[in-house]
């Protein structure tokens, strides 16, 4: 499977997927992990019975002057959480899912000839609680030897000649204790930091990432939250990454909502830079990432415009050998040339097909960045097409297609989950 380079203070992690793998819900509200996080034991509830209202009920009984009844819209019930002491909610959410991908060959090589480019699947397993003022989240996932793409394979030298077994691999995805108050919040512990709009490209600010389902490692951090106005919300967040704490990165994201004159748009800016590298080795190579986001309902809950532009690595550089006029072999600093990649996308919602969405990215001079996958045709746009729909009140199916890397072949991908409680 093929990995997307990455351009970012800290490293990201890819599910295993076709391209590039591997999002991240912060939220124990969230209840449905299809929807953003893959990686999470979400439960997403039944749906609800639409309710009867007044307006129904009198037109049930026979009257003179008959009004047309409106449909009651159909709303999903909340889960009741699992045990309630007094203000504090405790909850399990547990599920098992299963993905696959088919890469529809055309310009480029099969060299491998799998039945499947990508087939995992895994185990998820959170436990939360919630109060009026605190917030708090463990959840992992556990994936079968044989149904994950990066292996653990260990070597058995008691046995002649030496086998080689598959191991489980236990992953924390986040383990964190949110407090807040009306106008700050203070968070702490581990958690995913992918934040997109659609399903599958943007997310910038925490580097370059594409793939079905995709999402960045898990991070270790202290965000500080600030809510000045109903309009604004502020997180700053000071993210180890790195043994010993010898690296580490700034984020600042900032959501304006509401604004005058621009109700219905949703601004996020964003900013992200490993500038604790310096206190460490001085010498380090400082790299900034900025985003813009903005969502726009067009239609109230039902279709969504959205879009990100993002500069990625400025003011990154490195070093070169070259030679001198006296043929003398030095080196010598040269600034890396920062990138702008631009996605967009619509999203709609409906009661047939739970999420529709088309997406697509564009990065000028793909095949000159590190933001390509190695493919004989390196495309400047890439697109992705998915739905999301619920089978049951148990098991929810995501699929569709995409760009295989960067390249002008189709992936076909499938995400089945199967919610236990």
């Amino acid at each position: 499977a093929d990995t997307s380079a990455k351009a970012e203070a800290t490293p990201a992690k890819a599910l295993p997927a076709a391209d590039s793998n591997a999002q991240a819900a912060t939220a124990p509200a969230k209840e449905n992990v299809v929807a953003d996080t893959s990686a999470k034991a979400e439960v997403t509830p039944a749906k609800a019975e639409p309710a009867v209202s007044a307006t129904e009920k009198t037109a049930a009984t026979p009257t003179k002057n008959k009004k047309k009844v409106k449909k009651a819209k159909k709303v999903k019930a909340k889960k009741a959480p699992l045990i309630t002491a007094g203000a504090f909610k405790f909850d399990m959410n547990s599920d098992f899912e299963i993905q696959a991908g088919k890469v529809l060959w055309a310009s480029e090589d099969d060299k491998n000839k799998y039945n499947m480019e990508e087939w995992f699947g895994r185990a998820n397993l959170a436990f939360f609680t919630q109060s009026e003022n605190f917030d708090g989240k463990v959840s992992m996932s556990v994936y079968p030897g044989d149904l994950i793409d990066k292996k653990t394979v260990v070597a058995n030298s008691d046995t002649t000649p030496k086998e080689t077994e598959m191991r489980e691999v236990i992953e924390l995805n986040e383990a964190w204790a949110w407090q807040r108050t009306k106008y700050l919040n203070f968070k702490l512990g581990r958690w995913e930091n992918t934040d997109k709009n659609g399903d599958y490209f943007g997310g910038y600010v925490d580097g370059y990432l594409n793939g079905f389902k995709s999402t960045f490692d898990p991070e270790n951090m202290i965000q500080f939250g600030f809510t000045p106005t109903e309009n604004l919300s502020v997180d700053l967040a000071l993210i180890s990454t790195g043994p010993y704490l010898n690296t580490g990165d700034l984020r600042i994201v900032a959501h304006f909502s509401q604004l005058s004159s621009i109700e219905a748009l949703n601004i996020d800016l964003a900013l992200r830079t490993n500038i604790f590298d310096k206190v460490y080795d001085h010498e380090s190579d400082v790299r900034t990432n900025i985003s813009v986001k903005v969502n726009i309902p067009l239609l109230e809950d039902k279709l969504f415009l959205f879009g990100e532009v993002a500069m990625l690595g400025l003011g990154g550089d490195s070093t070169e050998l070259y030679i001198d006029n006296n043929g003398i072999v030095k080196e010598r600093d040269v600034v890396v040339d920062w990138k702008m990649p631009i996605t967009g996308g619509l999203m709609l919602k409906n009661t047939v097909v739970d999420r529709i969405i088309l997406e697509a990215e564009y990065i000028a001079d793909r095949s000159e960045s590190e933001y390509h996958s190695n493919s004989k045709h390196i495309k400047d746009v890439l697109g992705a097409f998915y739905i999301e729909k619920d089978l049951t009140s148990r098991f929810t199916l995501s699929a569709g297609v995409h760009n295989h890397g960067s390249s002008k072949d189709w992936v076909i991908n499938g995400n089945l989950i199967g919610r236990i409680n």
